[in-house]
């Protein structure tokens, strides 16, 4: 049996049934461990000898069942102290590490924390941690829709370095990093960036903005320099319908000239009743001098007209049942239709 298949048995079992008895996270003192598997098959309408879809790192391999990513994630407290340790495997793992050193591509997160008591400043962490950019991540579970925007798959999903959280006002909280490039392990290649996150809540209002000002120049890329990266993105819960929307610009300067791209999506979910829920996205990226994509361009660079409709069922919350339709077009070859079933289990 493929290992990553007895991974989701072993994960489903254990989340129904610590769900069973607390419905929570198991604690043993100042132990806390927590666990999630995503299982999912795709499937290229339009395309079907396809195996694998190269725009994405998340759920990329069609034509059969395979593990998006599953992870078991260990944090000790003790007094202001912590320590987070989340190894994690599946084709996400796979596709978005594969640039990293063989022995750190399970490193999912694996960071270090102070607390603090201060008027401001809250938390200081230090080690490698989910990216704030956009209003989307990689654990599918916690999002609108099954699959991701175009947009997020190409800014970071993670982030390595010193990550400082302050309190401003009830309602408005920040968090500074200074960070080693891009998406990148603790590594000497790259050089320290900086980067911001802003986050604004009122009652079922949320507002974020982040940025992000790195030096991109390497060895391997020995043209690029400064990259600045803005973005924005909304949530707000009505009765019955949850709203998401986001937008970015960025600029990356290459030898002597300012190239740039940009993304705007909005996505939108119905609940039907407490349990089903219809969902749904509309996307536009655009690249047009392929910094982040150099597939299925034209005279243009990149540019991308993407919809999803999906539908799902959330028994409890230890579990996640659905199906989605994804749409993906431009001009150059691209015109896929993606289908989606998945499975998500926590504990």
């Amino acid at each position: 049996m493929n290992r990553h298949v007895l991974c989701l048995i072993l994960l489903l079992f254990a989340g129904k049934s610590i769900h069973a008895q607390t419905n929570k996270s198991s604690k043993l003192d100042s132990l806390k461990i927590t666990g999630y598997c995503d299982l999912y098959y795709a499937h290229d309408y339009l395309n079907p000898s396809s195996s694998k879809e190269n725009l994405y790192v998340s759920s990329n391999q069609l034509n059969q069942m395979s593990i998006n990513l599953a992870y078991l994630s260990l944090g000790f407290y003790k007094n202001k102290f912590s320590l987070q340790i989340t190894p994690a495997l599946g084709t996400y793992m796979q596709a978005n590490y594969r640039n990293e050193k063989k022995g750190t591509r399970w490193i999912f997160e694996a960071y270090a924390g102070w607390t603090f008591h201060g008027k401001k400043l809250k938390q200081i962490d230090i080690g490698v941690f989910t990216s704030p950019y956009t209003q989307e991540n990689a654990i599918s579970a916690q999002q609108i829709m099954y699959s991701r925007s175009l947009s997020t798959e190409y800014v970071p999903y993670y982030l390595s370095g010193v990550r400082n959280t302050y309190q401003l006002k009830k309602n408005l909280k920040l968090s500074t990093y200074l960070i080693n490039g891009w998406q990148h392990l603790p590594s000497s290649t790259y050089l320290p960036a900086l980067g911001t996150w802003l986050s604004w809540t009122k009652n079922s209002s949320t507002l974020n903005w982040t940025s992000y000002l790195g030096n991109e120049k390497t060895k391997n890329n020995p043209h690029a320099t400064w990259r600045y990266f803005n973005e924005i993105n909304i949530e707000r819960q009505f009765k019955k319908i949850k709203f998401q929307s986001c937008a970015y610009y960025g600029f990356q300067a290459v030898d002597k000239s300012l190239k740039h791209w940009w993304q705007m999506n909005a996505i939108a979910s119905y609940s039907l009743n407490s349990k089903w829920s219809m969902n749904g996205r509309v996307e536009y990226i655009r690249d047009r001098d392929e910094i982040q994509i150099q597939q299925y361009i034209d005279a243009n660079g990149f540019h991308f007209i993407g919809s999803s409709l999906g539908l799902k069922y959330k028994p409890n919350a230890a579990l996640s049942i659905g199906a989605e339709l994804k749409s993906l077009h431009n001009t150059n070859g691209l015109n896929n239709l993606l289908g989606f079933l998945f499975i998500q289990t926590n504990f």
